[in-house]
Parts: C-alpha cells; structure tokens; sequence
C-alpha cells in the first residue's frame, strides 16, 4: 500500500537530515559556520515563513479539490437510488428495463471505473450503460399524471447523477501543477540544508539531532499529506472508496433482472 511507502519515505527523510546534520557538525569549526548567528537564524525564519504560507496553501486548495471528489462520488450514488425510484412509477416495480440499466451502471462503477480513476482513466463500460438508459428511457411513454411528473423528476436526478460523475472523475487528475511541486521541493530543501549548516560542535549530538528531526519530519508529513490529497482515489489508508455506490447497489440489486455480469459488463 501506499501507506506504507509513505512512512518510508518519512522515515528516509528524517534519518539523512539526522546524519547529514551530524556529519556537519563534525566538521564544523568551533563558533559554526556564521559570525553572527541572529542574522543566520532570521534568514532562516523568512525561508521558513514563505515555505509555511505557500504549504497552508497547496493543502488547502488540495483539501477543496478532495473535498469536490468525496462530494461528486456522494451525489452521484444518491441521484442513482432516486433514478431506480422514478423507474418504479414509470415501468412499475416489475419493469426490467430502466432498472436493470441503472443496477448495470453501478456495478460498473464500482468494479471498473473506481480502480480506472487511479490512473485518470475512465471505464467504457459506464458510458455505455449511460447510453443504454438514455435510449430505453426515451422510448418511455408517460400514460397516467403521476408517470408525467416521475418524467420530468427524471431529468433532474439524471443531471445530477451526470454532474456527480463529472466531479468525481474531475479530481482524479493530479490538481497540483508541477511547477507548484518544484516551489515546495526548493523551499524543504533550503530549509533543511539551511538547518544543517547552522551545525554546532559544541553541542551535543543529541540537542542538534532533534530539533532537524522534528522539522524533517513535519516538512516531509506536510508533503505527503499534499500527494494524498492530490490523489484522492489511490491506495492510501482513507482514500476515496466507492462506498456510496456499494451502499446504492445494495439498495437497487433488488432482484430486478440486470443485463450484465457482476462486473457490469453487458451480457446482451
């Protein structure tokens, strides 16, 4: 898992800025590098504050970007289970058509386009399950005014279910640009070269391994939580799952006949 190469990669991290500090420090001359060391340590307070803001930043438009992810996956599921209600008043509860179409579309969700997304890819399959519920229900006739207003219902469902889809897929692209990656990139660089530099033999190993430890540490867990949530339906630990529509199928898979495998896969 992922999960797993993320701590790592933390703990790589930590350990080279650990002994590249304490390499440093014995090579250092007695008073350090710096003839004045409240300016050296000011320069590193600046460095450190704009690596700070632009962080908060990155993971906060990261966060929104997730955030739009978790919402189009819960939208679409919803709009699914509503559309399966409209089929009842326009087929009946023993109609086959319409929802055998929207348990096929969920199917495929779950089984092909939920691992497609973790290489920004779609599934085939869901569009022609799309295409298929868009023929059938053109070919529906309304006969009754409760059947009217289910049609017109369906238009609206449908185009949330549509846009739920869009969101989700959206997000699956990385939306942090490579230039923004570069800027952090530089500024972890600068401040934990920074930090080495600023190495004093005449403390213990202990006071100057610490302090650059903990930095490391938060630097490199900043950035990974930036690629999680950059990534939002890799294999991380608390990575988007299809569980909404797992929860819509349950509810849908109603004994109704469906026209595909489990998979979603047509069989006609």
């Amino acid at each position: 898992m992922l999960s797993w190469l993320a701590v790592a990669v933390l703990v790589t991290v930590v350990t080279v800025a650990v002994v590249v500090k304490l390499l440093a420090r014995r090579r250092a001359p007695d008073p350090g590098w710096f003839i004045d060391s409240t300016r050296a340590a000011g320069a590193l307070t600046v460095i450190g504050t704009m690596f700070a803001v632009l962080l908060a930043f990155t993971i906060f438009y990261a966060l929104q970007n997730y955030q739009r992810a978790r919402d189009g996956a819960s939208m679409e599921a919803i709009s699914v289970t509503e559309l399966h209600n409209v089929a009842d008043v326009l087929e009946g509860h023993s109609g086959t058509v319409l929802h055998g179409d929207l348990i096929c579309y969920s199917r495929a969700v779950v089984a092909q386009e939920w691992p497609a997304m973790e290489h920004d890819e779609s599934a085939p399959a869901v569009q022609h399950w799309v295409d298929t519920t868009v023929t059938h229900f053109e070919a529906t006739n309304p006969t009754n005014a409760k059947q009217e207003a289910a049609y017109s219902q369906w238009f609206d469902q449908q185009a949330q279910r549509r846009d739920g889809r869009r969101a989700r897929a959206t997000e699956a692209a990385p939306s942090v640009p490579p230039p923004l990656w570069i800027v952090l990139g530089i500024g972890a660089t600068a401040i934990l070269s920074y930090m080495c530099v600023q190495a004093d033999r005449r403390e213990s190993a202990v006071i100057q391994a610490v302090p650059i430890a903990f930095v490391s540490a938060l630097i490199t867990s900043a950035l990974l939580v930036v690629a999680f949530l950059d990534h939002p339906y890799d294999d991380w630990a608390g990575s988007i799952k299809p569980d909404q529509m797992r929860v819509t199928l349950h509810l849908i898979d109603d004994g109704h006949p469906a026209p595909c495998d489990t998979r979603g896969d047509p069989t006609q």
